[in-house]
């Protein structure tokens, strides 16, 4: 491989948070178009090799494994019916949510989503996405974060689906597994979208699948390796600010008494708890920090004006940090550098 291919290249992680994923976009958008970093060298990436996420950050991940470049991933998202994935039945939010949450644990089907999802990547499975290398690691270019309350583990798709049993009875395949199946696994946002049921391989328990962000909302981690040296980085989009469960839910959620209330606090500590304490220096140095201002995750009324403000955020955090960035200073979290550019 080239040096100035090389030199465009990178993998990227992206963080969990609602329809705030829009900020992640703009920050896509920054890197696409490149400038200049801490020590004058021209910082562009036009193409993300492994990517990964949770929640919003699988949704796009996916659509850059899948093919889209950025200015199709700001066309896709800025053009994207998030209202129309408040899917709460007959009834609408006061009766049809109250009913899939007192049945089905969550408020929202999450069927409308799952179809989107599936027709933007052509009904992909996970098989399309694999490396062709069957050495390299990872085994798939694509990789995003769930989490198996029922067995109280984190759950790295596709791989660890081989721990249940898909609907025939056998035991699912990682290839044949579809990557909107994936997302929406990881998108689950606990009381707002249904969670997803599987069965265990091993007991044959039905397991509750519920948002990655419980337990890694930002696994920036996920491709670091012991080598001794990458030959290129691995930057992490992280969402700051911004409001949890927002729009006209809180008076719901409020309304429905102190367990759910308590519920829905312990969900959104779980996903920026750990993961602020574990913003390492290793983590610092790769992370460009994104301001999703007053916009709550579940906003998915935004108005035209937010959803620009979001956009702009992201570029002006991706702006920032590329301006800061020194590529001596990268490391993982073996502390392991950057190969020199070309090697």
């Amino acid at each position: 491989m080239s040096q100035l291919d090389e030199t465009h290249r990178a993998d990227g992680v992206f963080q969990g948070g609602g329809v705030k994923g829009l900020g992640l976009v703009g920050a896509v958008l920054q890197f696409a178009d490149g400038a200049k970093d801490a020590d004058g060298q021209q910082l562009q990436i036009t193409e993300w090799v492994n990517v990964a996420g949770t929640s919003a950050g699988s949704i796009c991940a996916a659509l850059i494994a899948c093919g889209y470049d950025a200015k199709k991933l700001e066309s896709t998202f800025m053009t994207l019916p998030f209202e129309q994935f408040e899917d709460f039945g007959r009834g609408g939010k006061v009766i049809g949510g109250l009913l899939g949450l007192a049945t089905h644990h969550g408020m929202a089907h999450g069927e409308v989503f799952h179809k989107w999802m599936d027709d933007q990547i052509d009904h992909k499975q996970f098989k399309d996405v694999k490396n062709p290398d069957p050495n390299a690691n990872p085994h798939y270019r694509l990789q995003m974060i769930a989490t198996d309350i029922t067995n109280k583990r984190m759950l790295v798709l596709p791989d660890d689906i081989a721990l249940y049993k898909d609907p025939d009875g056998k035991n699912y395949d990682p290839d044949e597994l579809k990557i909107a199946d994936a997302v929406r696994m990881s998108m689950s946002i606990p009381y707002f979208f249904q969670p997803i049921i599987l069965k265990d391989a091993e007991t044959g328990v039905d397991s509750t699948i519920v948002d990655g962000g419980v337990l890694s909302n930002f696994p920036v981690w996920l491709f670091d390796t012991q080598k001794a040296t990458a030959s290129r980085p691995t930057f992490g989009f992280h969402l700051v600010g911004g409001k949890g469960v927002g729009g006209g839910l809180n008076r719901i959620i409020h309304d429905l008494g102190w367990a759910v209330q308590e519920g829905v606090d312990i969900f959104h500590t779980a996903t920026d708890a750990w993961d602020a304490r574990f913003r390492s220096h290793s983590t610092v140095v790769r992370t460009c920090t994104i301001d999703a201002g007053t916009v709550g995750t579940t906003d998915f009324n935004m108005t035209d004006d937010q959803k620009q403000f979001l956009l702009k955020s992201g570029r002006d955090g991706a702006a920032k940090f590329i301006a800061g960035y020194k590529r001596d200073e990268y490391m993982n979290t073996f502390g392991r550098p950057l190969a020199a550019p070309g090697t």
